[in-house]
């Protein structure tokens, strides 16, 4: 609705504008900013509802292997095969196509990632101070409405069976699919809400990570904050360096390198690059965690 509001006014003449219903031209932009619904936990994460729908998952790109075969086909003098798609993304990488049409079913997403002072209340009522390491301290100084980070995917796990216990059930890691659908919220925006990373996200800063409090930038259009930038975050799926055998129907991958697990979104010393919608990453469940992942969860209706 923001962008039909703002493609009117550069639609219109200079001379039309004082013509215009101003009264359904504020109304639209009003409407524009009313996200869906939300509901507040007992341990205080908002969790938003995000409607069914499909989305274009991934980028194209011409892959390194394509544009190999085309070196050969130029020589030959063939024609080049084609990425089949309308928008060449050149800050693609290889593992985020081919690009492929999901479909999503309605489900909530934290409205933002998992906090400090939220993970604290699971290690306080499931005697979890096992998590709390020097290195665990170490990374999450920031304050307790900063994102926890120095979060195993198995850890991420285990306070998602806590919360199940306490308030209901539901909660999840959002499927991979899950979480692009969310953060591009019906666009096809480069961020997660946008083209402006500087309104969307933290990122670019410097090592070590530095964290900062959540939702303190502009949200995406389903009302959702730091989805590009901040802290990475894990999701449910097994790991595979290309869409190819994906799913499309919004499901959890789990087929692949099940030993690596999927991490979104960037962290806030990623560049810009790498807090784009479409950015991939994985981190090994045998391996120890960085100080830069969190995570954000999920909810089924």
């Amino acid at each position: 609705m923001q962008e039909l509001f703002l493609s009117l006014i550069e639609e219109t003449p200079m001379s039309c504008l004082p013509r215009l219903n101003w009264t359904v031209l504020v109304l639209a932009l009003a409407t524009s900013f009313a996200y869906a619904g939300e509901t507040t936990n007992k341990i205080g994460i908002t969790m938003v509802d995000i409607p069914a729908g499909s989305f274009q998952m991934g980028s194209c790109k011409q892959t390194t292997a394509m544009a190999e075969e085309n070196k050969k086909r130029a020589f030959l003098g063939q024609a080049p095969i084609s990425a089949n798609c309308s928008y060449l993304d050149a800050d693609a990488a290889n593992n985020e196509t081919p690009q492929h049409r999901v479909n999503v079913k309605a489900f909530q997403m934290g409205k933002t990632e998992v906090t400090l002072g939220q993970f604290k209340k699971f290690i306080t009522a499931a005697g979890r101070s096992d998590l709390v390491s020097e290195q665990f301290m170490q990374a999450n100084t920031y304050g307790d409405s900063a994102p926890v980070v120095w979060v195993r995917w198995r850890d991420a796990q285990d306070f998602i069976k806590w919360l199940n216990q306490i308030d209901g059930g539901g909660y999840r890691l959002p499927s991979e699919a899950e979480w692009e659908y969310a953060c591009r919220a019906g666009s096809s925006h480069i961020y997660c809400g946008g083209n402006d990373p500087r309104a969307l996200g933290w990122y670019g800063l410097r090592r070590p990570v530095h964290l900062l409090p959540v939702a303190g930038k502009q949200p995406n259009a389903f009302g959702l904050y730091d989805m590009s930038g901040n802290a990475s975050e894990w999701v449910q799926d097994c790991w595979n360096d290309s869409y190819r055998g994906a799913p499309t129907d919004g499901s959890v991958w789990t087929s692949g390198d099940c030993d690596l697990r999927g991490v979104r979104g960037g962290a806030s010393f990623y560049e810009a690059n790498h807090v784009r919608a479409a950015s991939r990453d994985y981190t090994s469940l045998s391996q120890n965690y960085y100080g830069g992942l969190g995570f954000r969860l999920a909810r089924s209706h």
